[in-house]
């Protein structure tokens, strides 16, 4: 099998299968039970959090864990907003939906800027441009999931910072761990474990201090009663060992993952293809089209030969994704491929995708003109 798709999710890693398994099977107390066997859940809990925090270059008191990334960018959304009366709030035209849906159930209260991206990036001048007396918070993405762009996020929180009162949070999820840096010149940032060698069903949000949120899940008290429900320590004792093993070699695996992604983009190319992932797009993600074919068809080919890869948009949807529309890109919506590489990617893996890609270009052509 070759995986090409870990923008969708990641292979858990070993170590972090290990320590979710040994917590699952061992230290599967409640970490908020009094007694000794429930402290020992609560250690592995803390740990995580300082592993996360470390990782983010905050403070471990400022993470508040959640169900994933989606649960993180409602509590920063609609945990800050809450109590606000009105003003502007501003977002990028091209967020995960996880983001923009937020923003989508808040325009009746709110005045909703949706900026587009210049050159495949939000630019800080846009920005600017944007910002009000009146604005509330900014949410602008660390990096695309469909193409790769690496927003400014530093130069865009510091205009959120001279311009106006407003609070700025980060969509962190594909950036986190794949990006070397620190999120603690932002207010608030998510971070979904799955997307980082950990399992699914945890996420974290850093959440400055000083910045007041109020909770959007009620229940038992649980992260300072901002996200209530039973940790799940498993997934946390995964998460905090994927992050151990993967903190120190961010530069060194970006490295070799962006000199396989430049040749396989160069080959695809030749093909035919057209680049959608702009220049400096994440060395995790290429995304090309290949105007003529339907890549959900492509898709289907390669799984045949146990090649992994993703579409453009949801197969599903016959709409161009907010992505494409806001790149003015819609007409690749659905034939553009995204192959999102592991940090374990070789050579050989792309040598196969591509061979495949070519093989799949050709049956599919011939197929059409049958047809």
């Amino acid at each position: 099998m070759i995986y090409l798709d870990s923008a969708a999710t990641t292979k858990v890693l070993p170590c972090a299968a290990k320590a979710a398994f040994d917590a699952m099977t061992g230290t599967f107390s409640n970490p908020s039970s009094l007694h000794s066997f429930g402290y020992e859940a609560e250690k592995i809990r803390e740990d995580a959090r300082k592993t996360v925090a470390g990782a983010a270059g905050v403070l471990p008191e400022e993470i508040i864990f959640t169900s994933g990334g989606t649960g993180a960018d409602n509590l920063a959304i609609f945990g800050y907003l809450q109590n606000k009366k009105g003003g502007r709030i501003i977002t990028s035209a091209y967020e995960h939906p996880a983001v923009l849906e937020c923003f989508k159930a808040l325009s009746t209260k709110f005045e909703v800027v949706y900026l587009k991206p210049e050159d495949g990036i939000i630019t800080p001048d846009s920005l600017k441009k944007a910002l009000t007396a009146d604005t509330q918070l900014v949410s602008i993405m660390h990096v695309n999931n469909e193409t790769g762009a690496v927003n400014p996020i530093k130069d865009l929180a510091k205009i959120t910072k001279d311009y106006s009162d407003a609070v700025f949070h980060t969509d962190a999820v594909q950036g986190f761990l794949k990006e070397k840096g620190v999120y603690s010149f932002c207010d608030m940032a998510s971070f979904s474990a799955h997307k980082t060698g950990a399992p699914k069903g945890l996420g974290a949000l850093y959440v400055k201090k000083g910045v007041r949120l109020k909770p959007v899940i009620f229940g038992g008290g649980q992260e300072k009663g901002l996200f209530c429900g039973t940790e799940n320590v498993p997934a946390m004792a995964g998460w905090s060992a994927a992050i151990k093993e993967l903190s120190g070699s961010v530069s060194k695996r970006n490295e070799a993952l962006g000199e396989i992604k430049k040749e396989l983009a160069e080959k695809l190319l030749s093909l035919g293809a057209e680049m959608i992932s702009p220049e400096n797009s994440l060395a995790h993600i290429l995304t090309v089209a290949f105007p003529g074919y339907i890549s959900e068809n492509i898709v289907h080919f390669l799984e045949k030969k146990e090649i992994y890869v993703s579409t453009g948009s949801a197969c599903s949807s016959k709409k161009a994704s907010a992505t494409y529309s806001a790149l003015g890109l819609e007409k690749y919506s659905q034939s553009a491929l995204r192959i999102s590489f592991c940090d374990d990617t070789t050579k050989q893996d792309t040598d196969a995708f591509f061979a495949a890609t070519e093989e799949a270009l050709n049956t599919l052509k011939k197929r059409n003109k049958q047809e």
